[in-house]
């Protein structure tokens, strides 16, 4: 494990250690299932890593574990983070929370599960933009399944899963960019 990897790991243990204090001590019913979250993202990272990861991931997945249980167990007002607009409803910290990780997530795919890879770069980064969107509905279901379970806190309304898969996508194509030129750049070296 090189350093920043290491310094990464440091940093999500912090970042969940403490938010599951805080969520313990504030009484949050999300606590269990958000720390769960969180440590089973970074187990499966841990397991797949066949290399080191890149700087945008070593910076990248602990801020996604910070956004995420920040989002779910601080509260603003009666209501979560999760929830609170920055100056319009389009910019909820949800939305931002959703760009963000999927466009980590995207990128810790392919880094994790298809490079390198000897095939047409262009299917490589549709492929990993369609597993990144594919990552952020399966947010969405585990979403909606623990918020149901917690007598429907949280629950957005049609319009807030509409916004939150418009994020993923955002996300998506972030790191379908992301990865284009980063495919470029490594064939003009090579």
């Amino acid at each position: 494990m090189t350093r920043a990897e290491a310094a990464a790991l440091r940093a999500t243990s912090l970042v969940v250690a403490v938010f599951a204090v805080y969520g313990w001590t504030t009484g949050s019913a999300n606590t269990v299932s958000y720390v769960l979250t969180v440590v089973t993202g970074a187990a499966l990272v841990v397991t797949l890593r066949r290399r080191p990861l890149p700087p945008i991931l070593t910076v990248g997945l602990p801020l996604v574990a910070a956004g995420h249980l920040a989002g779910g167990l601080v509260t603003v007002g009666d209501d979560v983070l999760y929830n609170a607009q920055l100056w319009t409803p389009v910019l909820q910290f949800d939305h931002l929370v959703h760009s963000f990780a999927v466009f980590v997530g995207t990128v810790a795919l392919s880094v994790l599960l298809v490079e390198p890879a000897d095939t047409d770069r262009r299917s490589v980064v549709l492929l990993i933009l369609l597993g990144g969107l594919g990552l952020g509905a399966l947010n969405e279901m585990i979403e909606f399944l623990l918020t149901m379970a917690h007598q429907g806190a949280h629950v957005g309304c049609y319009e807030n899963t509409g916004w939150d898969l418009v994020s993923n996508l955002a996300g998506a194509l972030a790191a379908g960019s992301y990865l284009s030129a980063r495919a470029r750049r490594c064939v003009r070296v090579d």
